[in-house]
């Protein structure tokens, strides 16, 4: 399964390495989003292999069933999303903050390659 998308890769593989990866994580087969997205399933594995570039109407329609962002479909979006920071507790910052320092502390230790 591709994770992390290589830029030099066509846009039709790139796109259908994206929606593959997208479909799997939700446990949804190719027949599943299909009926999502009322395409064939044909049209779908033709779209994960890359034999295809969806047109911008099937990138909204498959956007939508896998509840993404069109954007997510072009994009590597796997980093991800924290809640707002406000939103965190008192022990949960000071948790993150002394976190980053250990890793801030480490990474001063360890001598960057020649």
């Amino acid at each position: 399964m591709v994770t992390m998308l290589d830029r030099t890769m066509p846009l039709a593989a790139r796109v259908g390495a994206r929606v593959q990866l997208l479909r799997k994580r939700q446990g949804l087969s190719q027949d599943q989003l299909a009926q999502k997205t009322g395409y064939g399933r044909a049209a779908i594995a033709s779209i994960e292999t890359g034999r295809i570039l969806p047109s911008l109407e099937k990138m909204l329609d498959l956007a939508a069933a896998l509840s993404v962002r069109p954007s997510a479909l072009l994009d590597d979006e796997t980093a991800p999303v924290l809640p707002p920071l406000p939103a965190w507790s008192p022990a949960e910052r000071r948790a993150l903050l002394c976190r980053l320092r250990r890793l801030v502390t480490d990474l001063e230790e360890v001598e960057p390659p020649a």
